[in-house]
């Protein structure tokens, strides 16, 4: 089946955080909303037909966990990244957010210090501050490479590891993002095994938000599955709910192979019903982690992938003053969000969102709130059909006008 990603739907007044929320949150109710992480484009019809079928039983009473969940988690996770996990070695969070929340306060106690990449997914900051933790930051390296396929200067994250072991010593926990939010950064495996290597110097328990990793454009690997020690020392978070566009159904796994993890964490879960779905949170993995789930995937990623080269290319020819571009990006591996780059125009941080919010009317992600390094940045969410990305694109054309 062909799938039609330009289509517009109209999403406003439909209790919608992304478009029926601006103006609790940027103060202006006339705003393109291109910022929080959900796309615009219409959740898979097969699996919308799924929902309606069970709705149409008539009662919506308790959902349980049924066994074709689980299944379906760990044949996703087999075929995909050929990691083979069992169904007792997986559980059931409504959230990845609250999956951490939850972790942090079972795992560690207040005052210990929990390790974060900054610019990095600004949540993982307030649940260690909500645990009672201290935040210690491992900024990453902001670094130029030159895109062969199309002839430019793009932008990428990397890690700084003396500054990283040094930090981590005295931690009680590490939350890596994996692909890395918002720069889109699929880390390598020789990456992820210097992490690991650290990590388990140290003994740092690892808690791995990987729900970008199904739409990465290159090779994504679960950070515990770059060796067995690491296997045994993270708490994997995953979801459906980005790959799929299905959010608000609230449904996430998570995984732990060490049994004295997975029982203390389970036990904490359960003990608060912390663990329990609603009557439709199991139905995602076992409608979607399946052949026509991955059939729409793989036409979504290429939509997506398409916008992304579309917004590369208009930054290159349209924000270029002589032969200083003064607009570029952050070339994301993975993923809806693009982390654009302002730092050229050298204005205040201030200034930048009030150009974004008042001339161009946009809403987008303010670099800041991730943390340190994402100043001079706004994250774009480029989820949407080509003609709402091409008019953002105009838009802050437009404001910035005067610099151009």
């Amino acid at each position: 089946m062909k799938y039609n990603f330009d289509k517009i739907i109209n999403r406003k007044g439909t209790d919608c955080i992304k478009w029926d929320c601006n103006k609790e949150r940027f103060g202006d109710d006339h705003l393109l909303p291109m910022w929080i992480a959900d796309m615009d484009f219409q959740t898979p019809k097969f699996f919308l037909d799924a929902i309606k079928k069970k709705i149409d039983g008539g009662v919506l009473g308790y959902g349980c966990r049924p066994a074709r969940w689980g299944n379906a988690v760990t044949k996703w996770f087999k075929e995909e990244y050929g990691w083979e996990i069992r169904c007792s070695q997986i559980g059931f969070v409504p959230g990845i957010v609250v999956g951490i929340c939850h972790a942090l306060r079972c795992f560690t106690k207040k005052g210990d210090r929990v390790l974060i990449q900054p610019p990095v997914y600004y949540p993982f900051k307030n649940q260690i501050l909500a645990a009672g933790c201290k935040v210690v930051n491992n900024p990453l390296k902001l670094v130029t490479k030159k895109d062969k396929s199309c002839n430019t200067i793009v932008y990428d994250f990397e890690i700084d590891w003396e500054d990283f072991e040094k930090k981590i010593k005295g931690c009680k926990c590490f939350i890596l993002c994996n692909p890395h939010n918002p720069g889109g950064r699929v880390w390598s495996r020789s990456e992820l095994k210097k992490m690991a290597s650290i990590c388990l110097k140290y003994k740092v328990l690892v808690l791995s938000d990987e729900i970008h990793c199904d739409l990465s454009f290159s090779k994504h690997i679960p950070f515990a599955t770059v060796n067995k020690q690491q296997g045994q020392n993270t708490i994997t978070f995953h979801a459906p709910s980005k790959t799929f566009n299905c959010a608000g159904l609230c449904a996430s796994e998570w995984v732990a192979e060490n049994l004295d993890i997975h029982t203390k964490f389970s036990e904490y879960l359960s003990a608060g019903e912390f663990a329990s779905g609603h009557t439709l949170s199991f139905m995602p993995a076992p409608e979607l982690y399946t052949n026509k789930g991955r059939e729409w995937l793989k036409q979504a990623k290429k939509y997506i992938w398409d916008n992304i080269i579309f917004t590369e290319k208009y930054l290159k020819e349209n924000f270029t003053k002589g032969n200083q571009q003064l607009v570029s990006m952050v070339q994301p591996h993975a993923s809806f969000l693009i982390f654009l780059n302002f730092r050229a125009l050298e204005i205040s941080q201030q200034e930048l969102v009030d150009i974004i919010l008042k001339k161009a009317h946009l809403a987008l992600n303010d670099g800041i709130t991730f943390g340190p390094g994402g100043e001079g940045f706004m994250r774009l969410n480029v989820g949407c059909p080509r003609s709402v990305l091409e008019k953002a694109l105009k838009s802050i054309k437009k404001a910035l006008k005067n610099y151009l």
